[in-house]
């Protein structure tokens, strides 16, 4: 399962809504399905993969709880595109 939640607390449309808390949520939420996934593993037998996308920036970063994420995710999928600068 890959997550793609374009962004907790910011960035994004400006339509989306946008919550401080949502960095606390996004952490819940991976939580939550690593849950869901490993209990339907220990049905079935198979290992299920947990991931999620997330942006390369600092604003990124510092909107999501990066500690604790790693211990539910398997993998980030870090979006790299459309990066610019002087270098």
């Amino acid at each position: 399962v890959d997550s793609d939640w374009e962004y907790p607390v910011s960035g994004g449309l400006s339509t989306n809504s946008r919550r401080p808390e949502d960095k606390v949520n996004f952490t819940l939420l991976m939580q939550k399905l690593r849950e869901k996934l490993d209990a339907q593993g220990a049905i079935d037998g198979k290992d299920y993969i947990l991931s999620f996308a997330g942006a390369a920036g600092s604003w990124y970063l510092n909107n999501i709880e990066s500690s604790k994420l790693q211990q539910y995710v398997d993998y980030v999928n870090v979006m790299t595109y459309d990066l610019y600068g002087a270098w």
